[in-house]
């Protein structure tokens, strides 16, 4: 009798260190998995803030649009470079995302049998599961959004450096067709002048003597030369140089060249010449010719 108590004794001694056993097996699973829970609630959390300022960043960028700009203002590469940031800001949420997914699967795995506690933490990964999908969607719409958006940004920055070089070659060749045109009409507007005595103009090849005289009979006249050269005369603009002088201004001069004396701000003598400078009044006086020629008596 003895001997069989003692055996009862020590089987109910066993049965209590192996139910202690399991009991303490249980509290440090249930343990281990209430912070694996606390810890992919906190990833759930801070993914979700993530998201959050994400979505602030890209509605903030996406009012700043994408339309091209001015030469002058080129904005488009920091809207890119902002875009960029943000790009990456979404595929390190969707990396963190796919990382709290392969966690709760981890998790299902290991709570094994449908106890009620573990059937209420099956509940809740279930529920951490279905907005990381959510989240996960988003961030996906986000990062596709971006990279679309980024393309428009590339392609409106490709077109707005074509038109900056097709706006610089046109204002080039505005600027050649402008030069050439004054050019031409400075050109246009050169006269020439040339004064002093018979001898000195005939021998400097600016006039001639014409005509014949014999005795009495016949005459010689000063007349410009036929093939006249500019370099041997002085260069003047008519709309600027309206004052033509003279070296001896109490001589006499007569113009031996076709200008019309209307346009001078004196009258001719009355033996039809001039004296002293010449005030032309309008450029209209050199119509008649480029060239004009006066030779002191």
């Amino acid at each position: 009798m003895r001997k069989f108590m003692m055996v009862l004794a020590i089987a109910g001694t066993m049965t209590g260190c192996v139910s202690k056993k399991k009991y303490d097996e249980t509290v440090l699973e249930q343990r281990r998995v209430n912070e694996q829970k606390d810890s992919l609630v906190a990833d759930v959390l801070a993914a979700t803030q993530m998201v959050t300022e994400i979505n602030a960043d890209l509605a903030r960028v996406n009012v700043l649009g994408v339309s091209p700009v001015s030469t002058g203002d080129r904005p488009l590469a920091g809207k890119a470079e902002e875009r960029a940031v943000l790009l990456g800001k979404v595929r390190e949420v969707i990396a963190r995302l796919e990382a709290a997914e392969t966690q709760v699967a981890d998790q299902k795995k290991r709570i094994g049998g449908l106890t009620a506690e573990r059937a209420k933490l099956l509940a809740n990964l279930e529920s951490f599961s279905k907005t990381i999908e959510e989240l996960k969607g988003a961030a996906q719409q986000q990062e596709a959004l971006i990279t679309e958006q980024k393309a428009q940004i590339q392609t409106l920055t490709l077109r707005v450096d074509t038109l900056t070089q097709q706006t610089t070659q046109l204002t080039t060749e505005k600027t050649a067709v402008k030069d050439t045109l004054t050019r031409a009409i400075d050109e246009s507007n050169v006269v020439y002048y040339a004064v002093g005595t018979k001898d000195e103009l005939i021998k400097r090849g600016i006039v001639v003597s014409e005509g014949t005289k014999f005795l009495i009979f016949g005459g010689k006249s000063v007349v410009a030369a036929r093939d006249l050269k500019p370099e041997l005369f002085q260069r003047l603009d008519r709309r600027r140089d309206t004052v033509l002088t003279v070296p001896e201004p109490t001589k006499e001069y007569k113009i031996v060249t076709r200008q019309s004396p209307t346009y001078l701000g004196k009258a001719l003598t009355s033996n039809g010449r001039v004296k002293g400078d010449l005030h032309v009044s309008s450029p209209a006086f050199w119509d008649a010719g480029k060239f004009l020629i006066l030779v002191r008596d």
